[in-house]
C-alpha cells in the first residue's frame, strides 16, 4: 500500500533539519533528539495528526541545542529526506535508524550520496548494509 504521508513528511523533515543548520544548532544533538522523540515515534506509526505537521510546528516541540560547527543546510535538508525514506523503506523505527546511522556519520556520507536519485541512494545504502559494505 502506498504511504500517503512519506513525501510531505520527507519535505517537512528536510526543512526542519535545514532550519536547524541555518540557526547553527548542534545538528547531531538536534537530529538525535528528533529521531528519538515521541513525535517521531508517532510519525513512524503514520498517525495523521503527527504526519501532517509543518516543519515549524515540529521545531517548536524541541529544545534548541547551540552548536559550534557549521553544517551545509542543503546537505542537512537532504538528510531529512534520506532518514524519512530510509525509515519508510526498511520499516525500522527512527530511533533504531539514528542509533545505527548517527547524524555525524551520515553527514559525511551525504557528500557522496546526495548526488544520487533518492531511490537509488536508499537502494545502494540498504544493499551495502546487507553485505556489511557501507559506502
Amino acid at each position: 500500500m502506498k504511504d500517503l504521508y512519506v513525501d510531505d513528511l520527507a519535505e517537512e523533515t528536510g526543512k526542519l533539519f535545514q532550519n536547524w543548520a541555518w540557526k547553527n544548532l548542534n545538528m547531531d544533538a538536534m537530529v538525535t533528539q528528533y529521531m528519538c522523540s515521541h513525535l517521531r515515534e508517532n510519525i513512524d506509526k503514520r498517525y495523521a495528526r503527527f504526519c501532517t505537521q509543518s516543519w515549524n510546528d515540529m521545531d517548536r516541540q524541541f529544545q534548541a541545542v547551540e552548536g559550534t560547527t557549521a553544517y551545509d543546510p542543503l546537505l542537512c535538508d537532504w538528510l531529512g529526506y534520506f532518514y524519512t525514506y530510509l525509515q519508510q523503506h526498511t520499516g525500522k523505527s527512527s530511533r533504531a535508524i539514528i542509533q545505527q546511522y548517527p547524524f555525524e556519520f551520515m553527514y559525511v556520507k551525504s557528500n557522496v550520496l546526495h548526488d544520487l536519485d533518492m531511490d537509488l541512494a536508499i537502494e545502494r545504502w540498504v544493499g551495502h548494509e546487507k553485505n556489511n559494505m557501507l559506502p
